[in-house]
């Protein structure tokens, strides 16, 4: 998938209003000010999921290799769906009625992978309750959160941050998938995506 990068608005004409809640993610990038203690400094508990944390696959990889850093008068967009496990295991928006009370494995769904078979009777809200000591249980939760986020908007590409088929495919390979042409991602470098996006998988 290709994001799309428009010419910014200079940094000095962004709204500055407490509103805006100061320096985000968002205007670092654009004002390639994205040093990566900075952003670590911005990102707190109640943002993990924050409309400036919001990119796909294919933008972290570049950032990545440009140790998070723009060029002047380029943007990444990145408005895209994404709430956190934290946030779904409390909220059902956009979900069709007891979709978290189905099984997690339910033929249908795509997800075939279970750890230890310890996943065949959870449901996406067990998933999401899941304490830290279960296999796979930081992957499934980060996993369940993205599935959760596409579903709720129907797998929309203009506000999809993966689609549920992608969930599918780094959940069967655990963290093993190819998130766009020509990459393919180790779990650790997954993983490395989830917590940026989400922040740490812990509950």
């Amino acid at each position: 998938m290709t994001e799309q990068h428009h010419t910014a608005t200079p940094a000095s004409s962004a709204p500055s209003q407490p509103s805006d809640a100061g320096l985000s993610r968002r205007r670092l990038v654009r004002a390639g000010l994205a040093a990566t203690p900075v952003m670590a400094a911005l990102k707190s508990n109640t943002v993990l999921a924050g409309e400036h944390s919001c990119i796909r696959p294919s933008s972290f990889s570049s950032l990545t290799a440009a140790h998070m850093k723009l060029s002047r008068g380029r943007e990444i967009n990145a408005n895209y769906q994404c709430q956190s496990h934290g946030y779904w295991k409390n909220h059902e928006n956009g979900l069709p009625a007891g979709f978290k009370s189905q099984l997690f494995l339910a033929s249908g769904l795509g997800f075939t992978a279970n750890p230890q078979n310890r996943y065949t009777k959870l449901s996406f809200q067990e998933v999401l309750e899941l304490p830290g000591h279960v296999p796979g249980a930081a992957l499934a939760r980060h996993v369940a959160a993205a599935y959760l986020s596409a579903a709720s908007v129907q797998d929309d590409p203009g506000r999809v941050l993966l689609t549920r088929s992608q969930c599918n495919a780094i959940w069967n390979g655990q963290g093993f998938w190819s998130p766009f042409a020509g990459a393919n991602w180790t779990p650790d470098q997954t993983m490395h995506y989830f917590e940026t996006v989400f922040g740490p998988a812990f509950l």
